[in-house]
């Protein structure tokens, strides 16, 4: 996968740049959606992953900004990674409340060190770039849903936890193609470098997906257990509505997911700028002035 640079496909939306700091309150960590809890407990589950994952995935562009020979694309680069920053923060701080709340899903971070780390220790930088695409193609599919029933997030309980998805996937949006331009750009758009990504699209389903059904089914019967133990006037917290990747993916189409094998792919073959236009109206200027930065709700 030695190919020279090539250009990048033409950009279709502005990448901005917000700084955002809410205010997360751990007694408002549960029942923060009008969605039932499995879903909010498979959001719950996977915040868990994305301090350590956004890290992993700046880290993965980082390496192979000064190879970017087009101006567009490395600002593109730099916003994307200013942004997965503001990600792995904010989900670091939110997660915080959710352990204060002993909300369960702490254990996905277990399971992010363990696969994150053994790829930063024995994959080549390529494969650790092509790990970010295959991953960055699920964040979007998901984003897309959240966005999709942004209202159902944004008449829950609390606010703060809602903006965080709601914000969260509308940034996956903007990004979603950054890492997959850089990747082509870098590697070409060659028969060599399609198997490599969608070689590693199919390992990061197995392990990813693989691991994500283990520790849900881990919590699902952690909860049950807990429930039964407890006092029927007082439940466990956190038994009952455990996370499933039904609840999680739920919705997304096979076609979406598979999309990303064709040669021919591209990220922007799903327009979702309606549904991130939406998201702009309702919430004008978050995250661009300090009122927004530090808002509650």
């Amino acid at each position: 996968m030695s190919n020279p640079p090539s250009s990048p496909r033409e950009t279709v939306i502005e990448i901005v740049k917000r700084r955002v700091r809410l205010i997360y309150d751990p007694k408002r960590a549960r029942g923060w959606t009008r969605l039932p809890k499995a879903n909010e407990a498979g959001l719950n589950a996977i915040s868990f992953l994305f301090p350590l994952g956004e890290a992993f995935f700046c880290r993965s562009v980082a390496h192979y900004r000064g190879r970017i020979t087009d101006p567009v694309l490395r600002d593109a680069a730099d916003r994307f990674i200013h942004q997965e920053a503001m990600h792995s923060r904010e989900h670091a701080r939110s997660n915080k409340a959710l352990r204060d709340a002993k909300v369960p899903g702490s254990e996905m971070e277990g399971l992010a060190r363990v696969l994150l780390g053994l790829s930063k220790a024995v994959l080549p930088r390529a494969t650790q770039l092509a790990m970010t695409c295959a991953m960055e193609h699920f964040t979007a599919m998901l984003a897309e849903r959240l966005l999709a029933k942004r209202t159902l997030y944004r008449e829950g309980t609390d606010p703060a936890f809602a903006n965080l998805w709601l914000w969260h996937a509308a940034e996956e949006i903007e990004h979603k193609a950054v890492c997959f331009d850089v990747y082509e750009h870098i590697f070409g758009r060659g028969f060599w470098a399609w198997l490599h990504r969608v070689a590693t699209m199919v390992m990061v389903t197995a392990f990813g997906l693989g691991g994500l059904l283990t520790v849900f089914t881990w919590l699902r019967l952690k909860g049950l257990f807990a429930g039964r133990r407890a006092p029927a006037a007082a439940p466990q917290a956190g038994s009952g509505g455990g996370p499933t990747l039904r609840n999680l993916f739920g919705g997304v189409a096979a076609q979406a997911y598979f999309s990303y094998y064709r040669r021919d792919f591209h990220p922007w073959d799903q327009d979702d700028r309606p549904l991130l236009e939406a998201w702009k109206q309702e919430h004008p200027g978050f995250g661009l002035g300090e009122g927004h930065a530090h808002a509650h709700g």
